[in-house]
């Protein structure tokens, strides 16, 4: 049993639960969009009566070249599906 696979034995294999004899890693980018949009759905149900939150919302929305959060939410959650 021992040094039963090789280190870069298959590279499938990263990404398979540990359970599913795999090394249990995540996938990055996956990990990421999914990070952005627990992030998003935070603020809008735990701040959505904050009114300093409210007011990065709505200056977000009048800047055009500004990044704001649910934007990149929205953005990743139509891409996902």
């Amino acid at each position: 049993m021992y040094k039963m696979h090789h280190p870069k034995s298959d590279i499938d294999r990263i990404y398979v639960t540990r359970k599913g004899r795999g090394r249990g890693l995540l996938q990055i980018e996956g990990t990421c969009k999914a990070e952005i949009i627990n992030t998003a759905k935070y603020l809008h149900t735990k701040y959505a009566e904050d009114q300093l939150v409210n007011i990065v919302k709505s200056q977000a929305g009048n800047q055009p070249n500004m990044n704001s959060t649910t934007e990149t939410a929205a953005k990743v959650a139509e891409e996902l599906n």
